[in-house]
């Protein structure tokens, strides 16, 4: 019994390591080197491409998507006052104020993939007629 403690209180000694670092002093060098693979790269979004941008064919071509597919919910000048906003019970995005922010290849993105209640329209549109909307929706943005 006597020797079964001695061993038990020797793991715990020997197991309380006191040169650990804590929380605080663990810096963002430490945790990328422990947790991010070397040569590996960090995803952020699809690659910077442009297709057609400042092409008058483009953005007409964008302009009879938008009428076509984005216009009942964002509205005929994408500020997100279509005709089925109302019914939808949110807002849809304002366009002319997000292509100000976002970068094209995200607008993309964003067509392609949807973004909670927008659906996908990659199924729908082919690559190209995303960027044709996207050179579009461009001509909506407000300084």
């Amino acid at each position: 019994m006597r020797s079964t403690f001695i061993i038990l209180a020797g793991i715990f000694v020997f197991g309380c390591n006191t040169n650990q670092k804590s929380a605080d002093s663990i810096s963002d060098r430490d945790l990328i080197e422990k947790n991010v693979r070397h040569g590996w790269t960090v995803f952020t979004g699809p690659k910077r491409t442009i297709v057609g941008v400042n092409d008058s064919e483009s953005i007409e071509r964008g302009q009879k998507l938008f009428v076509k597919h984005c216009q009942l919910c964002h509205g005929p000048n994408g500020e997100g006052d279509g005709q089925h906003s109302k019914e939808l019970g949110i807002k849809p995005t304002n366009l002319t104020t997000i292509a100000r922010i976002l970068p094209n290849h995200f607008l993309v993105m964003q067509i392609n993939e949807g973004r909670g209640d927008m659906p996908k329209w990659n199924d729908i549109l082919e690559h190209q007629e995303a960027w044709d909307l996207t050179n579009y929706i461009q001509t909506l943005k407000k300084h």
